[in-house]
């Protein structure tokens, strides 16, 4: 896996949307994108803005080796959880008596 790569600057248009379904849960939140949202309906464009940035790339590694952990956990977490909900599953059946008559 190649590491993130950050440019020194981003010059370029970015646009500015609201989400336009209600039944989002992202529903009247403003957001900037780099590509035009024209041809999407679940957008719409309420402006553009030219900019010139220095971005930073102090720490990118870090950055990108601490998200990954933190995806880790989190996947460690639920398949912890699943398993014992399993476990519980195995025991209950196992609980299970027979009580019923000879046939």
């Amino acid at each position: 896996m190649k590491g993130l790569q950050i440019p020194e600057r981003f010059t370029g248009t970015l646009y500015v949307v609201v989400y336009s379904d209600p039944a989002s849960c992202l529903y009247g939140m403003m957001s900037f994108q780099k590509h035009n949202p024209e041809h999407e309906s679940s957008n719409i464009l309420v402006g553009t803005v030219e900019v010139d940035i220095p971005l930073d790339q102090a720490g990118a590694l870090d950055k990108q080796v601490e998200q990954l952990r933190k995806s880790k956990r989190r996947i460690i977490a639920d398949a912890t959880e699943k398993a014992g909900q399993i476990d519980e599953a195995i025991e209950s059946l196992l609980a299970i008596e027979y009580q019923g008559g000879e046939a």
